[in-house]
């Protein structure tokens, strides 16, 4: 290289340098009043949006009509869409959105909200129209509550119109629902909650972008109860069942379920009962229950089908085998629930059927039968069998996740005492 070039670029490179580090010195000593404003330029954007809500009565042919959406767009969009969810089954409600191209409003795409969970979303191409399903993304979030109740009121009351807690009001609702049935052989919420009583859980929810849960599961709750508390933690061993269970691991749900459906018994367990059919007195070995037709019906205990079909004055029969010979008999079903077919293993609170009037049945009813060695015997003052404790494998692995659950339970109720102590206590309204 010729000497000159070795002497200049060195020169270069420094010159540049005391110019970026006097560049630097200016910027850093420039106040933001002094800045120079840079013009504002507008993007145009590049496709107009608008959102069309299905109405009660509409078809979707109906709201693709109000879109300006017709003719051969409509057809072959539709028959895409069958791909995804059946166009005649879409509810009232579901918004449905269409994207077109600004320069000429032509379609570019369209997006079904089915429910707050899944959108599918269509969009034109040079062969027609293609789709694909789009999951509502979630985060998991932990919560605590805590509470008492006070004269005149309910755990309902305690815990929906708690102001100090965090929990979000469309959580409230569905969370007493879940500790009654946490707790449903333990605690009767309606009659033995008194006031005084307590309690605290702490449960993560899957949340939606706008604040709404897609599920919640208690992780853990205490219910002091006339001054015995009541621990439950949630604990899954996977294929081998879940539940909730006590602090030494002795699960809170009896063996059997009371009832197979949620509804009034119209007909007790009778060893003479006139029967409306065949005008004659004979026995009952039964319970019925009024529940209206295609009402779930679910399995009272973990079991095995013995047998799923037609059977006489049953009309459509299913009967489970239990553990230690007890056995159920669900009759006059109108259908079966898929899978439940003789040797199909089922857990306690499964739907396997649905409610109906088949057999001698004057009306649409569930008649629940509850047999142990054979012989009939009433379902409503039988006592029910406690199902097994953990034990070895499955009992160490509990005890680890009830330590870390609990310990969770314990500290976010020092949290919670530490924040309410920071407020202070309430001011009475001077009104």
């Amino acid at each position: 290289m010729n000497s000159a070039y070795r002497i200049l670029i060195p020169v270069l490179a420094v010159t540049l340098s005391i110019g970026v580090i006097s560049l630097r010195s200016r910027a850093a000593e420039l106040r933001p009043e002094e800045a120079t404003l840079q013009p504002v330029v507008y993007a145009p954007p590049v496709e107009t949006v608008e959102t069309h809500v299905l109405e009660r009565g509409e078809t979707l042919s109906d709201v693709l009509g109000r879109a300006s959406i017709t003719g051969r767009d409509m057809a072959e969009m539709l028959l895409s869409l069958r791909q995804y969810v059946n166009p005649r089954r879409l509810v009232d409600g579901v918004e449905v959105t269409v994207r077109r191209w600004a320069r000429n409003e032509a379609l570019r795409a369209l997006e079904v909200r089915v429910n707050a969970d899944t959108t599918v979303r269509m969009q034109i191409e040079a062969v027609g129209w293609s789709g694909g399903l789009v999951l509502t993304p979630v985060v998991l979030d932990t919560v605590y509550a805590q509470g008492r109740i006070e004269q005149g009121t309910t755990l309902y009351q305690a815990l929906v119109y708690n102001e100090e807690d965090d929990v979000p009001i469309t959580d409230r609702t569905q969370l007493v629902y879940r500790l009654a049935e946490i707790y449903e052989f333990k605690l009767d919420f309606t009659r033995d909650i008194q006031p005084g009583d307590s309690y605290r859980l702490v449960y993560e929810r899957e949340v939606r972008p706008d604040g709404t849960a897609r599920s919640q599961r208690i992780l853990a709750a205490d219910i002091v109860n006339q001054d015995k508390t009541y621990t439950s933690v949630w604990f899954s061993r996977g294929a081998a069942g879940q539940g909730y269970y006590d602090a030494e691991g002795r699960p809170l749900a009896s063996g059997f379920s009371r009832y197979p459906v949620a509804y009034r018994v119209t007909s007790n367990f009778s060893m003479r009962r006139y029967h409306p059919i065949l005008g004659i007195y004979r026995a009952h070995l039964g319970t019925d229950f009024g529940a209206p037709a295609g009402t779930s019906v679910e399995a009272t205990a973990n079991g095995t089908i013995a047998s799923a079909g037609w059977s006489s004055s049953y009309g459509n029969l299913i009967v489970i085998r239990h553990a230690n010979g007890y056995e159920t008999r669900y009759a006059h079903l109108r259908a079966f629930a898929k899978g439940t077919r003789a040797g199909a293993h089922v857990a306690q609170k499964q739907v396997i059927g649905y409610v109906g009037s088949t057999g001698l049945a004057t009306a649409a009813h569930l008649h629940y039968e509850l047999r142990k060695g054979g012989r009939a015997i009433n379902a409503r003052t039988a006592q029910l069998p406690a199902a097994p404790p953990l034990a070895g494998a499955a009992l160490d692995a509990f005890h680890e996740a009830a330590a870390s659950r609990l310990a969770l339970l314990d500290t976010q109720s020092r949290r919670y005492l530490a924040r309410a102590g920071a407020r202070g206590p309430k001011v009475a309204d001077e009104n």
